[in-house]
């Protein structure tokens, strides 16, 4: 009876406004003044607010209890001081039904007033019969994510807000994740994950696309402060997300605290100086939110590298030798605003931000340090408005809806017009012809709508569905003051792109399954050369379009209360990136035939987390398998000049598995270790030859070989010693080691040419140490950090040196109200 009064209700809606439908604008206003007044009166007069707490037999809080309204959908689970709060329940007699994991099911009657919160007194429930030996304890934010039925790791950032490190540094302490810089502060950076890398993972900022960001609003820019935890996605994404990732995602979840400010600074070796300013303010009685966060970042970069020194005069190399980069200095800097109302009857948030952000980069090399560049400039503006909406029960209970929209606007600008050529001792001679690798005095616009609409429906308490569309739009346009007559810079380049996802999600105590399909559409409108080298040379527009449908299913039981076993599955689809296909005017060519990349994904996985005491362990293990066709790989030229771009690559499968162990006593100490082996191998055994010596179809020569320039075993390890009251009462001093481990691996196809002959990123160890003190409970806080304690040559890509031995000293303040 309570489904059909639920469908009853959503006609009658429809009827009272199909009337209206017939004039538009009357019906847009009519429609917005109902909702408003049918939410107004609802809430205001016939519906009531309940809150209260739940606890132990030793009166302690409970936290996840689940308190559901008998009869209805609405329902909330308590949080770490066993509290919860339920709003818009119908006035009268009302059954509370708290259940749990480990919680013997209670039910309590309470009278619910309209128009006012009613307080409900502590309610206390038992442990079940068959797991009274199971202690209830609290779980944060990041604990509850965890047990979702996706493969993901939470990495909370709250305990790391005093480092000096980027975001994209603290992701490197995740299985199975890599950051590979191609040098210091503000260098190009490429995220790895189950070794799927680029933009076959996606990144969002609390569920929104970052694609259409720009280079400086990313994660080696934005400060660590700015976050509360990260999600990691390794497979399957939920559909609210509405992502083309093959491989996974990265979801910032930004801090949600109602009024704080959050200040930093820090400065350190190569002359890098690092600030950051955070803060929110949310009035109570009004709802009016203001979100600020800012960064600032600067550096010289002037590191040691040992390079290969080139008699200019000759052209060959003489010798190997260090030497201090020269022009390498980077600055950049953003501002991220929102402001609107929060818990409105017409809005649970309606927000209004903005975002602008900047960034300056002198470019020191190539794709390789075999290329030296001495006046090589870059620099990239964005803007970018946007409108945040989200309202639960809208029209009937059960139904939520939300709409993010954007516009992007992202100007790149590359200078490269010196008649100069460079060696690493900072030595140039005159060229015959101007520019260092190729003329180009360019600017890049790049102008993206982007709109994400969701829509869930929740069936009953344990069922929901959630309909997810996103469409992008990016138009690219080109000017190169040294070429403006160039024909391919007058050739507009377009990229559209839609993704639908429909889920179904099953929630019980011990497990919860979701199932769904993704439809991909992507259309773009570009250039190709014809008969290159040819007299026959020519320019000509080119459109495509394709549609793909992607499925799969997500699954996680509870063995035992701390024992929980994952297994999901995902036939995934991923659409090229603008970027990729028109290349970046400079060391990144442009390939207009790539094809959308498809993968079938499996990730199994066990977690386990026990407290003994005082003695806390939590263990996870998992295993991935990766079917990759069409994989889209960034591959690089070893030339005198050498470039980058991406190819489609026949078959590649993946087997791999990752491993971690994290143990907290008291709060003294913490540590923890991670281990990944991916072996990813090309299992293209025929190709299509098309070229100057014949068609046909031969054997692929890298059949069964893994595939080069991807880390294949890594990991990392830290420690922690926390010691309270240290020197001063509220003070806490800490001191943190961190190692990262890498494994040596082929920058080419470890099966082709000579053994002495090929190009390998060595095995490294890097060590970190860092010493904070933080006084007031965390008002004022002071951090010593060393990175790359060992001073040793480290690379994450061939022939690309990152920085040696660097002194960092951080300044923060904190206040919350």
């Amino acid at each position: 009876m309570y489904y059909f009064t639920k469908v009853s209700m959503l006609t009658n809606a429809i009827a009272r406004l199909r009337p209206l439908m017939q004039h538009k604008h009357l019906f847009v206003w009519c429609l917005c003044f109902f909702i408003f007044n049918q939410y107004s009166f609802s809430q205001n007069n016939r519906a009531g607010a309940i809150e209260g707490r739940v606890v132990d037999e030793r009166s302690q809080p409970v936290e996840t209890a689940l308190v559901q309204v008998k009869g209805t959908t609405k329902g909330e689970y308590t949080n770490d001081k066993g509290y919860y709060r339920i709003s818009g329940i119908p006035a009268g007699n009302q059954t509370l039904v708290i259940t749990g994991m480990g919680l013997k099911e209670k039910n309590v009657t309470v009278n619910v007033a309209a128009g006012t919160i009613t307080k409900v007194s502590d309610i206390e429930i038992e442990n079940s019969v068959s797991l009274k030996e199971v202690a209830v304890i609290g779980k944060s934010e990041a604990r509850k994510q965890q047990e979702l039925a996706y493969a993901v790791s939470v990495l909370d950032v709250k305990e790391m807000y005093n480092t000096t490190a980027s975001l994209g540094k603290l992701l490197n302490n995740i299985s199975s994740v890599r950051v590979r810089e191609d040098g210091g502060v503000g260098s190009n950076y490429t995220f790895s994950l189950n070794g799927f890398s680029g933009n076959q993972v996606k990144f969002f900022l609390d569920g929104v696309p970052m694609d259409n960001f720009g280079s400086s609003f990313n994660l080696g820019s934005i400060s660590t402060s700015m976050a509360d935890r990260i999600d990691v996605y390794k497979g399957v994404l939920p559909v609210n997300l509405g992502a083309d990732a093959l491989g996974g995602a990265v979801n910032i979840i930004t801090r949600k605290t109602a009024n704080y400010l959050d200040a930093s600074y820090s400065f350190g070796s190569f002359n890098t100086h690092k600030a950051a300013l955070n803060g929110a303010y949310t009035d109570a009685k009004t709802g009016f939110t203001f979100r600020l966060n800012g960064f600032f970042n600067y550096s010289d970069n002037d590191y040691k590298v040992y390079a290969p020194i080139v008699d200019l005069s000759t052209g060959k190399q003489v010798d190997e030798r260090w030497v201090k980069r020269f022009n390498d200095g980077y600055r950049s800097g953003g501002v991220r605003l929102e402001t609107g109302l929060t818990d409105k009857s017409y809005a649970d948030y309606l927000l209004f931000g903005f975002i602008w952000s900047k960034d300056d980069n002198d470019v020191q090399t190539g794709a390789t340090m075999d290329a030296v560049y001495g006046g090589v400039k870059t620099k990239s503006e964005s803007m970018i408005p946007s409108l945040r909406w989200k309202k639960d029960d809208l029209f009937v209970e059960g139904l939520s809806a939300s709409l993010y929209g954007a516009y992007s606007s992202v100007n790149t600008f590359t200078v490269d017009t010196l008649a100069r050529k460079y060696n690493w001792l900072g030595e140039w001679v005159p060229k015959s012809a101007h520019g260092e690798r190729s003329n180009t005095d360019s600017k890049i616009k790049n102008h993206e709508w982007t709109v994400n609409a969701n829509v869930s429906y929740m069936i009953d308490l344990h069922q929901s569905l959630t309909l997810n569309h996103i469409f992008s739009s990016t138009e690219r346009k080109i000017h190169d003051k040294v070429d403006p007559d160039n024909e391919s810079n007058k050739i507009p380049q377009k990229l559209n792109k839609n993704i639908t996802g429909l889920g179904w999600l099953i929630k019980y105590d011990r497990w919860n399954a979701n199932v769904f399909a993704k439809l991909y559409n992507l259309s773009s409108d570009s250039y190709k050369i014809f008969d290159q080298f040819t007299d026959d040379e020519r320019l000509e527009k080119v459109s495509d379009s394709k549609t793909e449908l992607g499925y799969g299913a997500a699954f996680t039981y509870f063995i035992l209360p701390k024992l929980q076993a994952k297994v999901s599955y995902e036939h995934a689809y991923r659409l090229p990136e603008s970027n990729e296909m028109f290349g970046d005017g400079l060391v990144q060519q442009r390939n207009p035939d790539l094809k959308p990349e498809q993968s079938d994904n499996v990730n199994i996985g066990l977690t386990f987390e026990q407290t003994i005491q005082d003695h806390t362990f939590h263990i996870e293990a998992g295993g991935i398998y990766r079917n990759a066709k069409d994989f889209i790989r960034k591959g690089v030229s070893l030339t005198s000049n050498p470039t980058t771009g991406y190819e489609n690559l026949g078959k590649v499968r993946t087997f791999g598995f990752e491993g971690s162990i994290d143990y907290r006593w008291k709060n003294l100490l913490h540590a923890g270790a991670n281990i990944t082996y991916q072996n990813l191998k090309d299992r293209q055994r025929f190709e299509k030859n098309d070229g100057y010596t014949g068609d046909g179809i031969i054997e692929h020569l890298t059949y069964g070989e893994r595939i080069p320039n991807v880390p294949y075993l890594f990991g990392n390890a830290l420690v922690g010693l926390s010691f309270q009251n240290f020197g001063m009462k509220d003070s806490e001093l800490t001191f943190d080691y961190s190692l990262n481990w890498i494994k040596g691996y082929y920058l080419s196809f470890s099966g082709l040419g000579a053994g002495a002959s090929k190009k390998i990123i060595p095995s490294q160890a890097s060590h970190d140490i860092s010493l904070g003190y933080a006084m007031e409970k965390g008002k004022y806080n002071v951090i010593l950090e060393c990175t790359n304690l060992g001073d040793r040559k480290l690379y994450d890509n061939y022939r690309l040196q990152k920085p040696g031995r660097a002194f960092n000293v951080k300044f923060r303040y904190y206040i919350n109200w």
